[in-house]
Protein backbone atom coordinates (compact mmCIF):
# COMPACT_ATOMS: atom_id res chain seq x y z
CA UNK A 1 0.00 0.00 0.00
CA UNK A 2 1.19 3.09 -1.03
CA UNK A 3 0.10 6.66 0.45
CA UNK A 4 0.82 9.79 -1.50
CA UNK A 5 1.28 13.14 0.21
CA UNK A 6 0.83 16.53 -1.87
CA UNK A 7 3.66 19.70 -1.07
CA UNK A 8 0.89 22.00 -0.14
CA UNK A 9 1.28 22.13 3.98
CA UNK A 10 5.39 21.58 3.15
CA UNK A 11 5.60 25.23 1.95
CA UNK A 12 5.15 26.40 5.52
CA UNK A 13 8.19 27.27 7.82
CA UNK A 14 6.22 26.16 10.87
CA UNK A 15 2.71 25.47 12.20
CA UNK A 16 1.15 22.67 13.96
CA UNK A 17 -0.76 21.10 10.61
CA UNK A 18 3.27 20.67 9.39
CA UNK A 19 4.47 19.20 12.01
CA UNK A 20 1.88 16.60 12.58
CA UNK A 21 2.25 15.51 8.70
CA UNK A 22 6.05 15.31 9.08
CA UNK A 23 5.57 13.34 12.09
CA UNK A 24 3.41 10.80 9.98
CA UNK A 25 5.92 11.03 7.04
CA UNK A 26 8.63 9.96 9.62
CA UNK A 27 6.73 7.28 11.81
CA UNK A 28 4.88 5.72 8.43
CA UNK A 29 7.15 2.68 6.81
CA UNK A 30 9.09 4.12 4.27
CA UNK A 31 7.92 2.30 1.86
CA UNK A 32 4.39 2.82 2.69
CA UNK A 33 4.41 7.10 1.51
CA UNK A 34 5.59 8.90 -1.22
CA UNK A 35 5.28 12.78 -1.59
CA UNK A 36 4.87 14.97 -4.26
CA UNK A 37 7.10 17.87 -2.58
CA UNK A 38 10.28 19.10 -4.14
CA UNK A 39 11.37 21.86 -2.52
CA UNK A 40 10.45 22.91 0.74
CA UNK A 41 11.09 25.73 3.74
CA UNK A 42 9.53 23.68 5.85
CA UNK A 43 11.80 23.32 9.23
CA UNK A 44 10.44 19.61 11.10
CA UNK A 45 10.88 18.02 7.87
CA UNK A 46 14.67 19.58 7.29
CA UNK A 47 15.67 18.38 10.98
CA UNK A 48 13.69 15.14 10.20
CA UNK A 49 16.03 14.80 7.28
CA UNK A 50 13.06 13.64 5.52
CA UNK A 51 13.22 15.26 2.21
CA UNK A 52 16.59 15.95 -0.12
CA UNK A 53 15.51 19.52 -1.16
CA UNK A 54 15.32 21.70 1.68
CA UNK A 55 15.78 26.00 1.94
CA UNK A 56 17.81 26.51 5.17
CA UNK A 57 17.34 30.11 5.06
CA UNK A 58 14.68 32.56 4.61
CA UNK A 59 14.12 34.50 0.90
CA UNK A 60 12.03 36.87 -0.33
CA UNK A 61 9.84 34.74 -2.71
CA UNK A 62 10.43 31.72 -1.44
CA UNK A 63 7.40 30.70 -1.28
CA UNK A 64 6.78 31.28 -5.25
CA UNK A 65 9.85 29.32 -5.77
CA UNK A 66 8.14 26.39 -3.99
CA UNK A 67 5.18 26.62 -5.83
CA UNK A 68 6.98 26.69 -9.28
CA UNK A 69 8.40 23.98 -8.34
CA UNK A 70 6.16 21.66 -6.66
CA UNK A 71 2.49 22.56 -8.27
CA UNK A 72 3.38 20.97 -11.52
CA UNK A 73 5.14 18.27 -9.99
CA UNK A 74 2.18 17.47 -7.85
CA UNK A 75 -0.14 17.32 -10.68
CA UNK A 76 2.34 15.05 -13.03
CA UNK A 77 2.51 12.62 -10.06
CA UNK A 78 -1.39 12.79 -8.98
CA UNK A 79 -2.14 12.51 -12.62
CA UNK A 80 0.60 9.00 -12.99
CA UNK A 81 -1.59 7.40 -9.98
CA UNK A 82 1.49 5.21 -8.66
CA UNK A 83 -0.24 5.08 -5.43
CA UNK A 84 -3.26 3.69 -3.37
CA UNK A 85 -4.92 6.56 -1.41
CA UNK A 86 -4.28 10.68 -2.24
CA UNK A 87 -3.44 11.90 1.78
CA UNK A 88 -4.56 16.19 1.38
CA UNK A 89 -2.36 17.74 3.15
CA UNK A 90 -4.34 20.97 2.93
CA UNK A 91 -7.46 21.99 1.04
CA UNK A 92 -5.97 23.48 -2.34
CA UNK A 93 -8.58 21.94 -4.37
CA UNK A 94 -5.95 21.71 -7.98
CA UNK A 95 -5.65 17.82 -7.21
CA UNK A 96 -9.58 17.00 -7.05
CA UNK A 97 -10.16 16.78 -10.63
CA UNK A 98 -6.84 14.79 -11.16
CA UNK A 99 -7.18 12.18 -8.71
CA UNK A 100 -10.07 10.37 -10.36
CA UNK A 101 -11.67 7.34 -8.43
CA UNK A 102 -8.62 6.86 -6.35
CA UNK A 103 -9.50 7.22 -2.73
CA UNK A 104 -8.66 10.59 -0.79
CA UNK A 105 -8.35 11.83 2.58
CA UNK A 106 -8.08 14.69 4.43
CA UNK A 107 -7.74 16.39 7.83
CA UNK A 108 -9.36 19.03 9.67
CA UNK A 109 -7.64 20.95 12.32
CA UNK A 110 -9.79 23.28 13.72
CA UNK A 111 -12.91 25.74 12.84
CA UNK A 112 -11.03 28.64 12.60
CA UNK A 113 -11.31 29.58 9.44
CA UNK A 114 -15.10 29.39 9.22
CA UNK A 115 -15.33 30.68 13.23
CA UNK A 116 -12.69 32.70 14.85
CA UNK A 117 -11.35 34.06 11.53
CA UNK A 118 -13.55 33.53 9.24
CA UNK A 119 -12.38 33.54 5.26
CA UNK A 120 -15.52 32.12 3.51
CA UNK A 121 -13.33 31.98 0.01
CA UNK A 122 -11.16 29.54 1.84
CA UNK A 123 -14.15 27.61 3.63
CA UNK A 124 -15.20 26.65 0.01
CA UNK A 125 -12.69 24.75 -0.69
CA UNK A 126 -12.59 22.97 2.32
CA UNK A 127 -16.11 22.23 1.60
CA UNK A 128 -15.46 20.60 -1.99
CA UNK A 129 -12.56 19.05 -0.74
CA UNK A 130 -14.34 17.41 2.54
CA UNK A 131 -17.39 16.28 0.74
CA UNK A 132 -14.95 14.58 -2.35
CA UNK A 133 -12.74 12.64 0.42
CA UNK A 134 -13.24 9.40 1.32
CA UNK A 135 -12.53 9.54 4.81
CA UNK A 136 -11.78 12.54 7.05
CA UNK A 137 -9.93 12.40 10.11
CA UNK A 138 -10.22 15.35 12.69
CA UNK A 139 -7.59 15.77 15.70
CA UNK A 140 -10.21 16.03 18.78
CA UNK A 141 -13.91 14.94 18.90
CA UNK A 142 -14.70 18.80 20.22
CA UNK A 143 -12.99 19.46 15.73
CA UNK A 144 -15.61 16.19 15.02
CA UNK A 145 -18.43 18.15 16.66
CA UNK A 146 -17.33 21.27 15.06
CA UNK A 147 -16.96 19.84 11.89
CA UNK A 148 -20.41 17.96 11.29
CA UNK A 149 -22.20 21.44 12.49
CA UNK A 150 -20.66 23.48 9.73
CA UNK A 151 -20.38 20.95 6.78
CA UNK A 152 -22.60 18.50 5.36
CA UNK A 153 -19.89 15.44 6.55
CA UNK A 154 -21.14 11.87 6.85
CA UNK A 155 -19.89 11.33 10.40
CA UNK A 156 -19.18 7.76 9.38
CA UNK A 157 -16.72 8.84 7.25
CA UNK A 158 -14.95 10.92 9.88
CA UNK A 159 -12.17 9.35 12.62
CA UNK A 160 -10.92 10.71 15.42
CA UNK A 161 -6.94 10.58 15.74
CA UNK A 162 -5.38 12.33 18.33
CA UNK A 163 -1.71 13.78 17.69
CA UNK A 164 1.59 12.14 19.57
CA UNK A 165 4.52 13.67 21.16
CA UNK A 166 7.68 12.78 21.31
CA UNK A 167 9.50 12.82 24.87
CA UNK A 168 12.75 14.44 25.14
CA UNK A 169 15.30 13.30 27.28
CA UNK A 170 15.37 16.25 29.87
CA UNK A 171 18.89 14.39 31.09
CA UNK A 172 20.65 15.34 27.54
CA UNK A 173 19.73 18.79 28.00
CA UNK A 174 21.63 21.96 28.89
CA UNK A 175 21.30 22.23 32.71
CA UNK A 176 21.63 26.17 32.70
CA UNK A 177 18.73 27.96 32.66
CA UNK A 178 17.46 30.23 29.57
CA UNK A 179 15.90 32.82 32.08
CA UNK A 180 17.49 33.58 35.65
CA UNK A 181 14.20 34.73 37.51
CA UNK A 182 10.97 32.32 37.99
CA UNK A 183 8.41 32.77 35.29
CA UNK A 184 5.14 31.96 33.80
CA UNK A 185 5.33 30.62 30.22
CA UNK A 186 2.86 31.79 27.63
CA UNK A 187 3.82 29.67 23.85
CA UNK A 188 2.34 30.53 20.24
CA UNK A 189 0.85 33.50 18.71
CA UNK A 190 -0.96 36.21 20.59
CA UNK A 191 -4.13 36.92 17.91
CA UNK A 192 -7.13 37.56 19.88
CA UNK A 193 -8.78 34.35 20.23
CA UNK A 194 -5.80 33.38 22.18
CA UNK A 195 -6.87 35.35 24.71
CA UNK A 196 -3.89 36.97 25.43
CA UNK A 197 -5.29 40.51 26.22
CA UNK A 198 -7.10 38.82 29.21
CA UNK A 199 -3.84 36.52 30.08
CA UNK A 200 -1.52 40.07 30.36
CA UNK A 201 -4.17 41.17 32.67
CA UNK A 202 -4.04 38.43 35.02
CA UNK A 203 -0.37 38.48 35.16
CA UNK A 204 -0.47 42.01 36.38
CA UNK A 205 -2.29 40.75 39.65
CA UNK A 206 0.13 38.19 39.65
CA UNK A 207 3.09 40.65 39.42
CA UNK A 208 1.60 43.06 42.14
CA UNK A 209 1.72 40.19 44.28
CA UNK A 210 5.01 38.55 43.43
CA UNK A 211 7.28 41.37 41.91
CA UNK A 212 9.95 38.91 40.35
CA UNK A 213 8.14 36.73 38.32
CA UNK A 214 8.75 37.36 34.90
CA UNK A 215 5.93 36.30 31.80
CA UNK A 216 7.65 34.83 29.02
CA UNK A 217 6.58 34.51 25.81
CA UNK A 218 7.61 32.52 22.38
CA UNK A 219 7.19 33.70 19.06
CA UNK A 220 7.64 37.11 17.82
CA UNK A 221 9.01 40.46 19.42
CA UNK A 222 6.69 42.61 21.50
CA UNK A 223 4.71 44.96 19.05
CA UNK A 224 4.69 48.75 20.07
CA UNK A 225 1.19 48.38 20.88
CA UNK A 226 1.52 45.44 22.75
CA UNK A 227 4.23 46.94 25.01
CA UNK A 228 2.44 50.22 25.23
CA UNK A 229 -0.67 48.10 27.26
CA UNK A 230 2.49 46.38 29.31
CA UNK A 231 3.86 49.71 30.24
CA UNK A 232 -0.21 51.18 31.13
CA UNK A 233 -0.22 47.91 33.55
CA UNK A 234 3.37 48.98 34.60
CA UNK A 235 4.89 45.72 34.03
CA UNK A 236 6.80 46.17 31.14
CA UNK A 237 9.98 44.92 32.82
CA UNK A 238 8.46 41.91 33.43
CA UNK A 239 7.31 40.81 30.26
CA UNK A 240 10.13 38.63 28.13
CA UNK A 241 9.88 37.56 24.65
CA UNK A 242 11.86 35.06 23.30
CA UNK A 243 12.18 33.40 19.77
CA UNK A 244 13.75 29.83 19.96
CA UNK A 245 14.17 26.64 18.51
CA UNK A 246 12.62 23.58 19.59
CA UNK A 247 15.75 22.53 21.85
CA UNK A 248 15.54 25.94 23.68
CA UNK A 249 11.50 25.69 23.47
CA UNK A 250 12.09 22.22 26.14
CA UNK A 251 14.34 24.12 28.05
CA UNK A 252 11.74 26.85 28.63
CA UNK A 253 9.09 24.73 29.69
CA UNK A 254 10.99 22.18 31.76
CA UNK A 255 12.21 25.25 34.12
CA UNK A 256 8.61 27.39 33.95
CA UNK A 257 6.63 27.37 36.93
CA UNK A 258 4.06 26.48 34.67
CA UNK A 259 2.54 27.07 31.39
CA UNK A 260 -0.67 28.76 30.96
CA UNK A 261 -3.04 27.95 27.66
CA UNK A 262 -5.76 30.59 28.16
CA UNK A 263 -6.74 30.31 24.17
CA UNK A 264 -10.63 30.89 23.71
CA UNK A 265 -10.52 28.18 20.94
CA UNK A 266 -8.12 25.74 19.76
CA UNK A 267 -8.13 22.22 17.55
CA UNK A 268 -6.26 20.50 19.46
CA UNK A 269 -3.90 22.12 21.83
CA UNK A 270 -0.30 20.47 21.00
CA UNK A 271 1.03 22.64 23.70
CA UNK A 272 -0.29 20.72 26.18
CA UNK A 273 1.40 18.11 25.52
CA UNK A 274 4.46 19.66 24.88
CA UNK A 275 4.03 21.27 28.58
CA UNK A 276 3.29 17.66 29.90
CA UNK A 277 6.42 16.42 28.19
CA UNK A 278 8.69 18.39 30.06
CA UNK A 279 7.38 18.10 33.48
CA UNK A 280 5.44 21.37 33.59
CA UNK A 281 2.35 21.92 35.35
CA UNK A 282 -0.63 23.53 32.73
CA UNK A 283 -2.66 25.89 33.92
CA UNK A 284 -5.31 26.24 30.83
CA UNK A 285 -9.16 27.62 30.24
CA UNK A 286 -12.09 25.21 29.57
CA UNK A 287 -12.98 26.20 26.34
CA UNK A 288 -13.02 23.70 23.09
CA UNK A 289 -11.35 20.52 23.13
CA UNK A 290 -9.14 21.46 26.72
CA UNK A 291 -11.00 19.32 28.89
CA UNK A 292 -11.03 16.40 26.39
CA UNK A 293 -7.08 16.58 25.86
CA UNK A 294 -5.83 17.66 29.49
CA UNK A 295 -9.06 15.63 31.35
CA UNK A 296 -7.95 16.34 35.16
CA UNK A 297 -4.33 16.95 34.43
CA UNK A 298 -4.75 20.32 33.84
CA UNK A 299 -5.50 23.18 36.50
CA UNK A 300 -8.86 25.22 34.56
CA UNK A 301 -10.23 28.43 34.44
CA UNK A 302 -13.25 30.34 32.71
CA UNK A 303 -11.26 32.17 29.61
CA UNK A 304 -13.67 35.10 30.31
CA UNK A 305 -12.80 35.54 33.98
CA UNK A 306 -8.90 37.48 34.66
CA UNK A 307 -9.78 36.64 38.88
CA UNK A 308 -9.75 32.75 37.89
CA UNK A 309 -7.22 32.63 35.61
CA UNK A 310 -5.43 35.07 38.16
CA UNK A 311 -6.65 32.45 41.03
CA UNK A 312 -5.23 29.37 39.55
CA UNK A 313 -1.95 30.56 38.72
CA UNK A 314 -1.30 31.83 42.26
CA UNK A 315 -1.84 28.19 43.04
CA UNK A 316 0.60 26.78 41.12
CA UNK A 317 2.70 29.79 42.61
CA UNK A 318 2.45 29.23 46.12
CA UNK A 319 1.20 25.16 46.29
CA UNK A 320 4.37 22.83 45.55
CA UNK A 321 2.19 19.59 46.57
CA UNK A 322 -0.45 20.65 43.76
CA UNK A 323 2.42 21.37 41.12
CA UNK A 324 3.59 18.31 41.61
CA UNK A 325 0.30 16.36 41.19
CA UNK A 326 -0.38 18.21 38.24
CA UNK A 327 3.42 16.98 37.07
CA UNK A 328 2.33 13.54 37.62
CA UNK A 329 -0.90 13.55 36.31
CA UNK A 330 0.52 15.14 33.32
CA UNK A 331 2.74 12.04 32.99
CA UNK A 332 0.50 9.54 33.18
CA UNK A 333 -2.29 11.35 30.48
CA UNK A 334 0.55 11.73 28.53
CA UNK A 335 0.58 7.65 28.13
CA UNK A 336 -2.50 8.42 25.92
CA UNK A 337 -0.77 10.10 23.02
CA UNK A 338 1.95 8.70 21.08
CA UNK A 339 3.31 9.44 17.37
CA UNK A 340 3.13 5.45 16.90
CA UNK A 341 -0.41 4.99 17.92
CA UNK A 342 -1.53 7.71 16.25
CA UNK A 343 -0.10 6.02 12.49
CA UNK A 344 -1.66 3.28 13.48
CA UNK A 345 -4.57 4.36 13.50
CA UNK A 346 -4.04 6.21 10.19
CA UNK A 347 -2.86 3.16 8.77
CA UNK A 348 -6.25 1.60 10.06
CA UNK A 349 -7.82 4.48 7.83
CA UNK A 350 -5.82 3.81 4.59
CA UNK A 351 -6.22 -0.21 4.85
CA UNK A 352 -9.77 0.16 5.19
CA UNK A 353 -10.18 2.63 1.97
CA UNK A 354 -7.25 0.28 -0.22
CA UNK A 355 -9.04 -3.32 0.76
Amino acid sequence: MKVLFDHQIFSYVYGGASKYFTMLLKYLPRECWDTTTLLTSNEYVRAEKLMPFTLKKYFRGQTVLQEYLNRPYSNFMIKKKCYDIFHQTNFGTYCLDKIGSKPMVTTYHDANLSTIDPHPELVERQRVSLERADSVIVVSENTKKDLLQLFKVDEAKVSVIYHGIEIPDLSKLNHERIVERPYILYVGRRTFYKNFDNFVKACSLVISTFPDIQIVCTSSCFSNKEYSKFKSLGIEDNMKAICCDEADMVRLYRDAIAFVFPSFYEGFGMPILESWSCNCPVVLSTASCFPEIAADAGLYFAPDSVDEMFSQIMKVIEDDALKETLRQRGTERLKKFSWERCVNEHLKVYQSLAD
